[in-house]
Parts: structure tokens; sequence; C-alpha cells
């Protein structure tokens, strides 16, 4: 068990360029017309194999970091446990308890299974007449969300039922756990159970406003993470939990930004991103766009250097796939309301500007405190400082999205390098322990002691959720994730509004994707 097993970075890079792709390509070929389908497919699997095959040309003056790493089979076993345990809990697959939100992705799952693509749905179909009321649609409506992870299980869906289905998506939603903390230990260059806690428990401090709010209620405290109005910085477990289909997509392509060789197909690598979550796209621009003029990665000659900026592999796919989904997006463009500036909707600069400094000295001063030694002449610490400054400036939607998702690729920045620093701690205090007592000072307890209270101060989050979902499974009959079934046939009331606003086009033949990508598709009973 404690035999090494070596895993190069070329290794996690096909791995992962794999795992990005292969949603897409589905995509293109499923839901397209066959000539652009085949086209755009054959695009980007060209671009994927050019990809790995120049993803360990190092450029001139790169410093280069461990070309591999070895992992213990202990170690293996135990991430790949660890990555179904922590997607069972999320509610993938919706066997545990999760919130409101997993109605819906039960229903993403089983109308990509049953209906043909593109989704297209009757409005006579809905057999419940209070939704028919609500939803006051006729005719034709389309389909229009960011679903592309679920392709993968959904083909099997298709092949062999929703229950294999719904299998290969936790099946699925596991790899992509288990590939990125493969990333994150190559990153630190060791296999770190570190990477592992990290990747699920990476929080701000939300445990303070909470216990403040317990001890005495304040107004504007709404929940865990959502402790001041209008704005929130999300955790890893919620975010694993709420959205892993836009998470896991994130989080492994900034892995992939941080241990890039070359600049090459970093255009590619962060163009993924777009076809996962619209949102996240917005705060992987300034990383991507840093990491690619990073001086490490620069060749050296000017022709070189340009040539690799504008290579095949940084225009051609990030161009589809801004072509493609999103005209697809497009299609649903009167979703995004409720948006402003976020100091519009608190009335007063004053009380905006105490509140947005609470927010970072909480969510995000502590792991960068402990990012800062290690990191601080690196560009991509305040590529994520930076977008972390802009995101709670401005509000999209109710719960805003827009703050909550943009932040992803920066949070997880951040997440990565407090990895390293516990990596870095754990072979500084093994050396302390090894001094005569005599010679330790009182600083070298006290800077082990406040970064471990730091650590717990963070998990408490997944603390707390996990606990509400393990006692709700296992005590009560409470679920939501049958609360919808099929967008085509709503089974509660409750969410039709919600669902003709976020997911549902009217006349989608109308719009420029439905009209001249999508293949064509007749609304089905």
């Amino acid at each position: 068990m404690n035999k090494g097993i070596k895993i190069s970075y070329k290794a996690f890079f096909t791995m992962a360029m794999a795992y990005l792709a292969l949603p897409v390509v589905i995509f293109f070929l499923g839901y397209l017309k066959i000539l652009p389908g085949i086209a755009f497919a054959a695009v980007t699997i060209a671009s994927v194999c050019l990809a790995v095959r120049d993803c360990s040309k190092d450029a001139d003056k790169l410093e280069i970091r461990s070309d591999e790493v070895s992992f213990p089979v202990k170690f293996i076993v135990i991430g790949a446990v660890f990555a179904i345990i922590v997607t069972i809990t999320n509610g993938v697959g919706e066997y545990m308890w999760g919130p409101y939100d997993h109605a819906f992705r039960r229903a993403i799952l089983n109308d990509l299974i049953d209906y043909k693509w593109p989704i297209v749905y009757d409005s006579g179909t809905q057999s419940n007449q209070i939704v028919r009321i609500l939803l006051n649609l006729k005719g034709d409506q389309g389909f229009v969300y960011y679903f592309t992870y679920w392709m993968p299980a959904a083909l099997v869906g298709k092949m062999f039922g929703f229950t294999a289905g719904n299998i290969a998506l936790i099946l699925w939603n596991s790899i992509g756990i288990f590939i990125t903390v493969t990333g994150m230990c190559i990153y630190i260059k060791k296999a770190s159970y570190g990477t592992m806690f990290m990747f699920l428990c990476f929080s701000g401090l939300d445990v303070i406003p909470y216990f403040i709010n317990e001890i005495r209620p304040y107004e504007g405290w709404f929940w865990l993470e959502g402790w001041v109005s209008h704005v929130s910085l999300i955790s890893n477990f919620n975010n694993l939990e709420n959205v892993y289909h836009q998470a896991i997509p994130c989080y492994l392509i900034i892995t992939m930004i941080l241990l890039a060789r070359n600049n090459r197909s970093l255009g590619l690598t962060a163009g993924f991103i777009f076809a996962y979550s619209p949102w996240a796209t917005i705060g992987m621009v300034l990383p991507a766009a840093v990491r690619l003029l990073s001086k490490d990665l620069r060749a050296k000659d000017m022709r070189r250097k340009l040539l690799n900026i504008f290579s095949f592999n940084n225009l051609a796919v990030p161009a589809v796939l801004l072509f493609v989904f999103g005209t697809y997006y497009m299609s649903k463009s009167d979703s995004m309301h409720d948006k402003g500036f976020v100091w519009d909707y608190y009335g007063s600069i004053p009380t905006f500007i105490l509140i947005y400094v609470l927010l970072l000295v909480v969510e995000v001063l502590p792991a960068f405190v402990y990012s800062f030694k290690d990191h601080k002449k690196d560009p991509m610490l305040w590529s994520a400082v930076i977008m972390l400054l802009i995101c709670p400036l401005y509000k999209i939607t109710e719960s805003n999205d827009f703050t909550m998702r943009a932040s992803m690729p920066a949070l997880f920045i951040l997440c990565i390098f407090v990895s390293q620093r516990i990596s870095e701690y754990v072979v500084e205090y093994e050396e302390m322990k090894k001094k005569d007592k005599s010679s330790r000072t009182l600083w070298d307890y006290l800077k082990y002691l406040v970064f471990a209270m730091v650590l717990v101060g963070m998990t408490y989050v997944t603390y707390y959720m996990t606990t509400v979902i393990y006692t709700t499974t296992l005590l009560t009959d409470e679920t939501f994730a049958h609360d919808i079934e099929s967008f085509g046939d709503i089974a509660k009331p409750d969410f039709a509004e919600k669902i003709k606003d976020q997911f549902l086009v009217e006349s989608p033949d109308d719009t420029f994707f439905f009209k001249y990508l999508a293949k064509t598709s007749h609304p089905q009973p």
C-alpha cells in the first residue's frame, strides 16, 4: 500500500483535457446539425491532441517544477474513496438530502435522458392545471441552461436508463474531484492529504458572523454564508453541493493554469469554462490572461513569443466555444434581471463600504495571509486578489450569481496556495520537534496554533452542512429531488415560475442558435 505510483504532469494534463473536452464534444455531436457538429467536434479533438503533445514543452527560462509525483497506493485508494464520498454527500445522484437546487439538477439529467436533443417542450404536456396557468405559455419552449457537464451521464442514461445515467453522473463527478486533487498534489510537489482537506473545507471564517448572529441576531443575516445581504463569497463545499456542474470544471481548469509549462494552450484550457459556467468565465479571464503573459512561460525570441500567444490552441476552440455557447446562452438573455452596482441596493455608500470591508476581512484575508509568504511575487496571487476586490461590487440575479460564481476561480487559487502552506507547515513542524526543547521559542508553537485555529474555522461551513445533510437524510423523509421531475411536466407548481424564468425560451426556432446551429427538434409528448 505504501509503494509509490508516479503520475507525471503530462499524464495529469491528458486526463484533465479529456475530462473537459468529452462533454463538449458530445454536445457538439448531439445538439448541433451534422456539418457544424462534426466540424466543431473535430476542431476540439485536434486542439486537445496538439495540447497534449505540446504540454511539456517548456518555455526558455521556465523554472521546472517536479515532472512527476509519487503517489502511494494508499493515498490513491483514499483519494478515490474521498472523491466518491464527497460526491454522494454533496447530493450528486440525489441519494442524500440536498438543498432546493437539487430538484432542478435531477430534472435536468432526467430530461437530457428522456428527450431528444436539442430539448424542446410542448406546453400542452404540462398535466398540472396550476402549472399551466403559472407558466402561461403557448406553443414550444426550448431548454436553455449550462448543462454541458451532464452530457456523458445523459448519454449513458439514453443507452441504459436513468439509474445507469445517475450512477454515471456520480462516477463522472468523482473522477473530476480525483483528477483535480491529483493536480493540486503535483503543484505542491507531493501527495499531501492537505489537498483533500482544503478541496473540501476551504472557506472564509463564516463561523465568526454566524456565532455573532447566534448571540445577538442582526438585520441582514440570511444564512451561514449569506451573513450580509446582496453579496456572498461561497465555500468549496457549498459550491460542490449546489453547483457541482460549474465548480468541478472551474477548479480543474485553475489547477491546470497554475501548472502550465507553456502558454501554447492556455486559451484552450481556460476557454473550456464557458461551456460549463458563463459566470465563472468572467472570473477566469484575468487569471488566464495573467498566466498567458507570465514571464516564466514566455519564449525568448519575439517571433516564438507571438506564435505561442496567438497559437491555434489559444484561438480556435475558444472562438468556437464563444460562438456556439454564446449564441445558445443568448437565446435566454432575459433571465439576467435584478442587476446593478451593489451599493445601490444599500442606499448608502458608507454602509456598503463597511460591509465590503467586513466581507473581505472574513472571507479573503485569512487565506491571503497564508498565501502571501510563498506567493507575494506571484502575479496569480494578485490576479486572484483583484478579482475578489471586483466581484462584490456588482449584482446579477436576486441571489447574486455573479459574485458567488465569478469569484470561484480566484478563491480556488487561494485554496491551492493554502494547501501548499499546510504541506510546508507539516514539514516545518516535524523539523521543529527534532530540535532541542531549550531552543524552541513560544513563537514556534504559537504560529502553528494560530494556523490550526484558522483551518478549524474554515471547516465550520463543511461541518455544519454535512451535519444537516446526514441528519436530514437519516432522521427524516424530507427531500426536494422529486419536486420537479421534468421541466416538460412539472410536478409541483412552486417551481413553475422559476423554471420559466431561468430555463425556458419561447419560440426557440426564432433564435439564432435553434434556427441555424441546433438540430431540428420537435416538441415531444
